[in-house]
């Protein structure tokens, strides 16, 4: 792997994926999301009430600074900086 070379105009990322179980694991991710991290988070081992406050604490700080958010599954969100798109669909050439 070390004789790949970088792509030109790619940058690098570092992608989170946590399951946080307290709600103190949320913020310190939202705070990782600040700084410029991608985060994956999945909520599937909370209740559905707490997960669901989880999900809005994220979404609205992720909305703060105009990042952005999609949910990926039930209880699966994936939440990036505003450096980072999120699209649904590729392009064709």
């Amino acid at each position: 792997m070390a004789n790949l070379l970088p792509l030109p105009g790619i940058s690098n990322y570092t992608i989170a994926v946590l399951t946080p179980q307290t709600f103190d694991e949320t913020a310190q991710a939202v705070d990782a999301l600040k700084a410029g991290t991608v985060i994956l988070l999945n909520f599937a081992s909370l209740g559905t009430e707490l997960a669901q406050r989880f999900a809005d604490f994220a979404a609205g700080s992720t909305c703060a600074i105009s990042g952005h958010q999609q949910q990926l599954g039930h209880q699966l969100y994936l939440f990036t900086p505003p450096t980072v798109d999120i699209i649904t669909q590729l392009k064709t050439c």
